[in-house]
C-alpha cells in the first residue's frame, strides 16, 4: 500500500521539476511526459527487484 503512495509522490515531484524546466525554456513540454514515465517505470522495476531480494 505504501508503494503506490510513494510513486504518486515521486511523479508529482518529477512533474514539478519538469514544469520548472519548461518554464525556463530548457525542455519542451512534449518531451516531458515520456521522460517522467520512463523514470517511474525504471524506478518501479528497481524497487520491485530490491524488494524481492530482501525476502
Amino acid at each position: 500500500m505504501l508503494k503506490p503512495a510513494i510513486l504518486a509522490l515521486i511523479r508529482q515531484i518529477l512533474t514539478l521539476a519538469g514544469t520548472a524546466l519548461v518554464a525556463k525554456g530548457l525542455v519542451q513540454a512534449s518531451d516531458l511526459e515520456p521522460v517522467i514515465g520512463a523514470l517511474l517505470t525504471i524506478g518501479s522495476a528497481v524497487w520491485s527487484v530490491a524488494d524481492k531480494r530482501r525476502r
